[in-house]
Formats: C-alpha cells, structure tokens, sequence
C-alpha cells in the first residue's frame, strides 16, 4: 500500500511539473510573439509639437528670387504629424512690387501644405492703403483662407468690407489681390459713397 501511495504521489508530481512547465513555456512563448510583433510594427507617427519659435520673422521668395511675403508673429509651433505650423497673433505683409501692398493680422492662424495656404482665424483683419493704381481697402471677418502665392484670399464667413468710403457685407467672399477681382457670395448689402471731387 506505501509503494501504491508513493507510486501515486510520484505521478502526480510529475504531472504538475509538467503543467507547470508548460504554462511557463507558454507564457514565454507569448512574450517572445509580443516582442517580435512590437518589433515588426511601425512606429505611430508622432502628433505632438517638435519645436516652436517666439517672437519669428520669415520671409517667403517666389521662383525668381524676389520676396513674395513675410509672416512674422508672437510664436510659432511645428506640428510633425502633418509638416504644419500653428501661429500665435499672425500679421503677414505682402512684398510683391508689381502688386498693391497688404497687411493681415489675426488672432491665429495655421500653415499648412509648404506654406501655400494660411488659414487665419479670430479677428482678422487685411488693409491696403490707397496707391495710384487702387483705393483704400479694408476687409474685417473671423476666418480668412489666404492662398500667397496666388494672391488671392477666401472666405465662407460673414464679412464687412469697406474701400474708400463704401461700406459692404455679406457672407462668402473671393478676393483676388493680382487682378483687383471682388466677390462677395450671399447676403450682400452695401452703402456705396463717392469719392470727393478733387479741385
């Protein structure tokens, strides 16, 4: 009967040994396929901002080397995940001589695609001062998509306009700075003066 009883005992020994060996090799087996997996996986593309730049001052050249524009602002932040800029109180001059000088403050604003189009949010604000060739230009919204190369801004927000004394609104609106071209989308109304007679 001891032999049965140490016969018994032997085997069950043996037998939880055995499941208590292929537990452990499963669960290194495991690790090892995470280990691999992890390895094999591309990293997640990283989404917080790399760098920023405070108190910045750029300037954009066009193909033949001439300044097309410069953007400066209160901070500047890179965002990697889509190669775009994120600005702090935005003001952009344009630089073009064959063009009407224009200048565009905001509360933000973001860079996106190689710096070909800024969307400028919160209070903005654009002003061209009267030249021989164009009269006092003043345009007040709360977004703006400017396109610099192209000179042309965008809008589907309200907007208030006002060149030289005549005032108008309206909601939507295509500017196309090059051709002196103005649209205004939906909603127009306007108050039109003339300008004063010189003597």
């Amino acid at each position: 009967m001891k032999n049965l009883r140490s016969t018994l005992r032997l085997r069950f020994m043996l037998l939880l040994a055995l499941c208590v060996a292929l537990t452990l090799g499963s669960f290194w087996m495991l690790e090892v396929m995470r280990k691999d997996t992890e390895h094999m996986m591309p990293a997640a593309p990283r989404v917080a901002p790399d760098y920023y730049v405070e108190n910045f001052n750029f300037v954009q050249l066009a193909l033949n080397g001439q300044p097309r524009y410069n953007i400066s602002g209160q901070r500047l932040t890179h965002n990697p995940g889509d190669d775009s800029f994120d600005v702090t109180l935005p003001v952009i001059h344009s630089l073009d001589k064959e063009q009407p000088p224009m200048t565009m403050r905001s509360d933000t604003a973001k860079i996106e695609d190689n710096n070909s189009k800024v969307n400028m949010y919160g209070n903005v604000n654009a002003d061209r001062s009267a030249t021989a060739k164009s009269s006092k230009f003043h345009l007040q919204t709360e977004y703006l998509l400017l396109l610099p190369d192209d000179d042309i801004m965008k809008s589907d927000k309200p907007v208030e306009i006002t060149i030289d004394q005549s005032k108008m609104t309206g909601t939507g609106m295509y500017a196309n700075n090059a051709t002196q071209e103005l649209r205004l989308l939906s909603n127009v109304r306007g108050t039109y003066r003339a300008a004063p007679r010189k003597p």
